[in-house]
Formats: C-alpha cells, structure tokens, sequence
C-alpha cells in the first residue's frame, strides 16, 4: 500500500512540474469551475427564443434535407454576420419562421412567417443573387406525394412571399451561372391527374415562370428529378418517374434559350414509352463524359426471361430532334446496388440467371454450351449479413471485387470458358451503386 501511495505522489509531482514547464499556471478557487463566457448576443437571442417557447409554441425541425436544426444561423444578406432563423410549431399546428438580424450585440427580429402543412418537410436556402439567400419552407400536405413550397426574402420592411407553390417533386441549380438559382418543379394537375414540368427564374426581385412544358402521360409519380448536361453548352431537366404500367420513364426537358420541349415524349400520343424500363433505376452519366445518359430496356435478339428483362439496360443520349445515340449497355442489378458494363464481345451470346438465399446472391453470366447445356462466363457473388466475411471464405476460387455496407462482392472468372474475361477487365467494369437520395434532399 506505501509503495502504491508513493507512485501516486510521483506522478503528481511530475504532472506539475510538466504544466510548469510549459508555460501554465494553475487557478484555484471557484475559477476552475468556470464556463467560457456566452457573446453578449446569443444570450440576448436566446432570450427572445424563451419568450415564444412561454407563449405555447415548441421547437421544429424539418423532416428531411441538411438544414434540419431548430435555430440557424445563415448569411441570407451576403454582408457577413449570420442572421438567426428559428423554427417553431404553434398549439394551433401552424409553423412559424422567425427571424432575426444581429446589429452590434444584439438580434433585432426582422420579420415572421406562419405557414400550415401537416409536416415541415424540408428548408432551403436558394440563392437570389448579389450574395443574397432566400428561405424555402416546404409542406407536407398528404400522404399522395402533394407537396408546397413558400419562398421568402428578406429586406428592410421584413419578410416577403416571393413564391407560393403546390408541387410533387422539385430541383434547385443554377443553370445559367448568374448567381441566382432556377427551380424545377413537377406539377400535378388535380382535375386530370397529369404531370407538367415547370422551371422558375429569379430576376427583378421575383420569381417568374421561365417554361412549363407537358411531361409524359405514364408518369404515376416522380421519383427523381436533376439538372445534367445534354452537350456541351446546354443543360436539360431529366425527371426519372414511377409508371402507370409498372417500371420508370424519363422526361428530359431541354430549353435553347428561347422554347422548351419535351424530348423523350411523343408529340402525338403523349407517351414517354420509349424510355422505358423495368428496373428502378436513374439518369446517371455512366461512361463519365460529364453528359447525363437515360436508361432504357434493352432490345433482345431473342425472348429473355425474367432476370435478363429487369437486369439488362441500354443508356442512351437524346439529340435536339429527339434522336438517341447509344452510349453504353449495363447488367444492372439495382436491388443489390451494383452494375457491370456489358462487355461489348458479349452482344447477346451472353444470357443470365440469378439465384438467391437470405444471405447470398448469385448471378450467372452464360452461353449455351453442347446439347444446350450452359456454360458459365462470369459469376457474380453478394453476400450480406453479419457473417458476410467467413461464410465468403468458404468459396475460394472468388475474386473480390468491392465491399460495402451493403455487401461483399466477389466473383468466379471461369477463364476456361468463351468470352471469359480477366480479373482485371471485370474490375474495371463493375460497380457499386451509392444510394441516391431523391432531390428532396437540398
């Protein structure tokens, strides 16, 4: 026991003699006990918040997106000192923004909004231009994918309704480099249940309605909505929906400067068909050209079966006529969040199967072989749980290809077999799919 004290002693006498000889000293007394202190502002801010709290009302946050804090601080004027924005549910169910701007050490509120929506679903902070930030407060209303949005600016009379929208899916850039952000949104006609695509541009302090054209009569809802690159000089609005039939359609929008159209629609019928596929699956550019590319069922030579219909895609690229060019074709398995890009010495020699237990899933790559037997090319292996790792080792002829939080991909090359590849051809043209949030999430 004296020799465990006499270590104790030694170790203090040597931490002190450490901060010492660093350069610090020690404080005793109610100084070690001490906070840093709070800015003179944000004390002084909090006690405004208290006193909407008293009145009944409780803090909110948004149900999605990354501005989801109760209180933010935001530079909405370009000035540099933040403004603080608060975020609030009344008794009564309203949703109310107040705002406050900080002049010398005090926030002084600036201005108060009240909106009503059976959820706060998300905040933005569009650009407007000369630094400046709007506010976008968006609702939910019902479980039909019907959504609004209220826009608000802020100046010296407080806070103004810039825009106020009903909408079921909606995407902010700047497409044109001004400074100012452009809103697409998919609109949903009430009475006759089709969609158009509408794209609204700030200027003169307001927002006015740059186009609005028709989307296609399959689309039961919007699932995905982006800005991309058609060429070199112009950008498009792709809309990625759920259709009526079952499957996805695009509608890609494409605006010269002048008109809007609809590319992928047909200007008689109304139909997005052409675009077509089974698989749930988005614009994306997959040959990295810097373009958007659209995925579409891929055209057989032959009568598939199931897993080859929903696995194999065609993405193609749409001239101004509406004209597709063939860009690259993927195995996609979406469900497993990966895609192999077909190999063009495949064609369609190459047909598939697919096998699957709660933990493993297998897809074959084969030809027909003698007496119609199949002949694998390429096997592609996922395993997924706890036990991914060791139940993976028990097959030891696999390759590995990747891994993530969603699986461990290995494959079997059969390098005996026609149209084989290497195990550095299959690395190259596999990949895993990072989940994609749907544009709600600004």
């Amino acid at each position: 026991m004296y020799t465990y004290v006499k270590k104790l002693l030694y170790l203090a006498c040597l931490s002190l003699a450490l901060l010492l000889l660093g350069g610090c000293s020690l404080k005793f007394g109610d100084g070690l006990l001490l906070l840093p202190k709070v800015p003179t502002e944000y004390v002084q801010l909090q006690q405004q918040l208290n006193a909407i709290l008293q009145d009944g009302a409780v803090y909110a946050v948004a149900d999605s997106g990354t501005n989801r804090q109760a209180v933010q601080l935001v530079n909405l004027d370009g000035t540099g000192d933040d403004e603080a924005l608060a975020f609030f549910r009344t008794e009564s169910g309203a949703y109310q923004v107040y705002a406050f701007r900080k002049e010398g050490e005090r926030y002084t509120r600036i201005g108060m909004a009240e909106g009503y929506g059976t959820s706060l679903r998300a905040i933005y902070y569009p650009t407007l231009g000369d630094g400046r930030l709007g506010l976008a407060m968006c609702w939910g209303f019902d479980e039909g994918g019907s959504y609004g949005m209220t826009v608000y600016d802020f100046g010296d009379q407080g806070m103004t309704v810039l825009m106020d929208i009903q909408y079921a899916d909606v995407a902010i850039e700047d497409i044109d480099g001004d400074g100012a952000q452009e809103m697409a949104f998919a609109i949903r006609d009430s009475v006759t249940g089709l969609y158009s695509a509408r794209v609204c541009q700030f200027r003169e302090d307001q927002y006015r309605v740059l186009y609005e054209v028709p989307m296609c009569l399959e689309v039961r809802s919007v699932a995905n909505m982006q800005f991309g690159k058609v060429d070199r000089n112009q950008v498009g609005l792709y809309i990625d929906s759920l259709a009526t039939t079952g499957g996805y359609v695009t509608d890609l929008i494409w605006y010269d400067g002048r008109m809007a159209a609809n590319r992928t629609i047909d200007q008689a019928s109304g139909s997005g068909g052409k675009t077509w596929r089974p698989a749930s699956v988005f614009c994306n550019d997959v040959d990295g050209d810097g373009r958007v590319d659209v995925p579409i069922s891929h055209t057989f030579s032959y009568e598939p079966n199931e897993i080859e219909l929903r696995s194999r895609l065609d993405w193609v690229n749409y001239n101004e006529l509406g004209e597709e060019t063939l860009v690259s074709s993927t195995l996609h398995r979406a469900s497993e969040n990966w895609y192999l890009v077909w190999p063009e010495s495949w064609g369609d020699q190459v047909r598939l199967d697919a096998f699957s237990t709660v933990s493993l899933s297998q897809t074959v790559c084969w030809v027909p072989g003698p007496e119609g037997q199949r002949q694998p090319v390429l096997s592609l292996y996922v395993f997924t749980g706890d036990s991914r790792e060791n139940e993976s080792a028990l097959y030891r002829k696999l390759q590995t290809l990747a891994g993530n939080a969603a699986g461990l991909y290995r494959c079997d090359l059969h390098q005996e077999a026609p149209l084989a590849l290497s195990l550095e051809q299959v690395r190259n043209l596999f990949h895993t799919i990072e989940v994609s949030w749907n544009s709600e999430e600004y």
